[in-house]
């Protein structure tokens, strides 16, 4: 087994091995499911020790608890290590040796392939100033997109829309470098004119993709909105919410004070669950758990719908295409059991709700 990528983060895994401070437990989304140690980042660090140290080999077992992770970053939040560096170092091992799902495999293929993630209805295309990167995601809704896009011209904004393919985040995440060396090339040749520009995005996932693997200037189409709140006049909204920060764009982006601010100008009543902010916990959506371990990520929804309903509210806010249908699914699936239904909205649609429409 080619170990040199985990021999290069070998002392943080040893820094890790040695204090187990275990502050990356208690609260990771997956171990308040699973309940075992290995699929949290302490116990995924000792994996790491053992294939240094070959006490272990790659396995079946190994790639299912390493497919079993978010990467959500919530441990990486809790720490000083590189986590989630050693966690999709592992992964790529795993694939090296062959150990990949096949569920992965079919979906990194097909980007490689066809350039997209999902399937598009319809071309989605609009002449502008300023370039929207809306993401598979949104190209693959498309009355979402016209929603925010929408949104985005009651704002002031001139979208340019052009034909897209996809980041690649996926690929990268799943471990298949070579083939996320493949997707980067095909994009640069697809978006490339738009490099020297700054690129306003919608999905927080390709928002942080485009910044740190393609060192482009992006900004994300809601901190755009809320840059232009003052000047705008919307309409009061007879709300009692919560907020869900989306792992890629509160806690790794930092954004996180935008969409509060924009919901508070809407006149929502705010109320923060226990876990927000840099310290939100995942919907379930990350990590390609979805994919490979459907029960698991549902779990992990409801979870955080427990959240909400823990701070006695029927109503969660969020920014991310990922995040709406995963919690969705979680909401809809925990009102068999509470009889309480938290209903799961859009930022974009508020917004639209309450924002003069253009005459």
């Amino acid at each position: 087994m080619d170990t040199n990528a985990l021999e290069q983060l070998a002392e943080d895994i040893y820094t890790c091995n040695r204090s187990r401070c275990g502050f990356c437990v208690a609260d990771c989304p997956v171990y308040r499911v699973k309940g075992f140690e290995a699929y949290t980042s302490r116990g995924k660090m000792l994996i790491a020790r053992a294939l240094l140290e070959g006490l272990i080999e790659p396995s079946e077992e190994v790639q299912e608890i390493l497919d079993g992770c978010l990467l959500c970053g919530y441990c990486q939040a809790r720490c000083a290590l590189n986590n989630l560096e050693v966690i999709t170092s592992l992964r790529s091992r795993m694939n090296q040796e062959g150990l990949s799902s096949p569920e992965h495999q079919q979906k990194v293929s097909r980007i490689v392939e066809e350039g997209v993630l999902f399937d598009r209805p319809v071309p989605m295309k609009r002449e502008g100033t300023t370039p929207l990167y809306l993401g598979c995601l949104y190209q693959s809704k498309p009355v979402e997109a016209r929603t925010i896009i929408s949104v985005l011209e009651r704002c002031g904004l001139d979208p340019l829309v052009v034909e897209e393919t996809c980041c690649g985040y996926f690929a990268e995440a799943a471990g298949f470098e070579d083939d996320f060396e493949r997707i980067q090339e095909k994009f640069t040749e697809a978006y490339g004119e738009h490099a020297d520009q700054e690129i306003l995005t919608l999905c927080p996932t390709c928002t942080i993709t485009l910044r740190e693997r393609y060192g482009l200037k992006v900004k994300h189409a809601i901190v755009a909105v809320a840059e232009r709140m003052e000047e705008l006049n919307p309409g009061q909204l007879e709300l009692r919410a919560t907020y869900h920060d989306p792992c890629h764009l509160g806690r790794m982006l930092g954004i996180l004070d935008e969409p509060r601010d924009i919901l508070r100008a809407l006149g929502v009543e705010l109320v923060e669950m226990e876990h927000n902010r840099t310290f939100s916990s995942c919907c379930g959506g990350g990590g390609g758990v979805a994919d490979t371990d459907p029960d698991l990520a549902l779990e992990v929804a409801k979870n955080r719908i427990r959240d909400a309903l823990g701070v006695g509210v029927e109503n969660l806010i969020t920014v991310c295409p990922t995040c709406e249908p995963t919690l969705l699914r979680g909401a809809s699936r925990l009102a068999n059991e509470t009889d309480v239904f938290v209903d799961v909205r859009s930022l974009w649609d508020l917004l639209d709700e309450a924002l003069p429409q253009d005459e």
